[in-house]
């Protein structure tokens, strides 16, 4: 099972939906017309996961190597460009310790998790001892 399970690779939307539950500080910069950002504002990673899930258009990119730690509050960013409906695109910075590494270890956690308890009886599903799922 654990093979199988191995075998599959996270898609980058399920990644970021994880960096946006794990992160440190996310920046929102609305983007103007000329396409210069208009001031940064601090948001939050629920509220960019809430948006990625409603069906925003978005595209993200991360960072592999770890940044200078005097640039940000935390190693590793993903750079999001995000625009719901049609409001203006906004750039958001998702600044978190984990690497694309470990989120993806996390994915898999999560997903053998979610194996294991779908395989017991109904009855004896419960949320705790599986963690978050």
């Amino acid at each position: 099972m654990k093979a199988a399970l191995a075998m599959e690779e996270p898609t980058s939307t399920e990644l970021l939906l994880i960096a946006c539950e794990l992160a440190v500080k996310v920046e929102s910069r609305p983007e103007r017309r000329d396409g210069t950002d208009a001031a940064i504002y601090a948001s939050s990673g629920p509220t960019l996961a809430r948006r990625i899930r409603a069906g925003a258009e978005f595209s993200a990119s991360c960072n592999d190597a770890p940044i200078a730690s005097d640039l940000g509050p935390a190693p590793f960013c993903w750079d999001v460009s995000l625009r719901a409906g049609a409001a203006r695109r906004t750039n958001y910075r998702v600044w978190l310790r984990e690497s694309r590494g470990q989120l993806q270890a996390i994915w898999l956690d999560r997903r053998q998790a979610r194996a294991l308890r779908d395989r017991l009886p109904h009855d004896q599903r419960k949320k705790k001892p599986w963690g978050p799922l």
